[in-house]
């Protein structure tokens, strides 16, 4: 899981994953001309997020998607940050998480923001850093209940951010 800050996010995380990895995205960006086509064609999964029954119904695409063995890429923000701040986590994914008993590993991407903000189309040079944290294996997350498991997730992401 990732914090969010651009869309430069998932091909940030695509160096250093080296197996197809998916992730989920805003149905709205599917609408974007060639952003839509790539989304298409990676198998990114659209969340309708105005909609609760449609994204429930995608999440659960995503977790039958994830107990064949896909991995996903998932921003627990629900969008990208618009002031380079770390925004709260919803819930969803943590319901995937604890549906699949998967593994978490926590991911801080730091100066994406900065180089393409989501309210400014320019590309600006700089430096984007990206920290993985520690495995957070099922088993140790397996008691928590769901809001435990996203402030243990936000607070590990939270420390990979300012370290």
């Amino acid at each position: 899981m990732i914090n969010h800050g651009s869309l430069f996010d998932l091909f940030v995380i695509g160096f250093y994953v080296k197996h197809y990895i998916t992730a989920v995205g805003a149905v709205e960006e599917f609408r974007w001309p060639i952003w839509g086509a790539v989304g298409k064609k990676y198998g990114i999964v659209p969340i309708e997020r105005s909609n609760l029954n449609n994204a429930v119904h995608s999440l659960k695409n995503v977790e039958n998607a994830i107990k064949k063995g896909v991995s996903f890429l998932i921003a627990p923000e629900g969008t990208r940050t618009k002031t380079g701040e770390l925004n709260q986590f919803k819930k969803g994914p943590f319901h995937l998480s604890k549906n699949t008993a998967v593994s978490i590993v926590p991911v801080a991407i730091i100066g994406s923001f900065e180089a393409k903000s989501k309210n400014d189309w320019r590309l600006k040079p700089g430096i984007i850093t990206t920290r993985f944290g520690d495995v957070i294996h099922h088993g140790k997350y397996d008691n928590m209940s769901i809001g435990e498991l996203r402030d243990h997730v936000r607070g590990k992401i939270t420390e990979l951010i300012e370290r």
